[in-house]
């Protein structure tokens, strides 16, 4: 297996896997993918806007480490890790789908308007 890159505006955006590059570019075109790159957001802007090419290239050491390593980020343990048709993100997102304040136990539950 090979390391990819997906690029953006010049910004390696996603590293992943392919066996070849005729999979690599299958997994850019996957649906589901490019719904991720359109939704999630890094610094409040789309990772995508739906209209700029995305590049695919190999990844650089530094990212294939980056890909490499993201199961420890993640916190998980010594075991033997299957790293296949695994993505990583190379820059920091956020999914503004998430409601971030689901879980905000100092809300009291008053409108603010009361």
């Amino acid at each position: 297996m090979t390391v990819y890159v997906a690029e953006i505006l010049g910004r390696g955006i996603v590293a992943f896997d392919a066996a070849n590059d005729d999979e690599a570019k299958a997994q850019l075109a996957d649906r589901e993918f490019m719904g991720d790159l359109y939704v999630l957001q890094n610094e409040g802007r789309p990772l995508w806007d739906g209209v700029s090419e995305i590049h695919l290239r190999g990844a650089s050491p530094n990212e294939v480490e980056t890909w490499q390593a993201s199961p420890a980020m993640a916190g998980q343990s010594d075991e033997p890790v299957d790293c296949t048709g695994r993505r990583v993100f190379l820059i920091t997102v956020v999914d503004p789908s998430i409601d971030r304040f689901e879980d905000d136990d100092d809300h009291d539950g008053d409108d603010p308007g009361d």
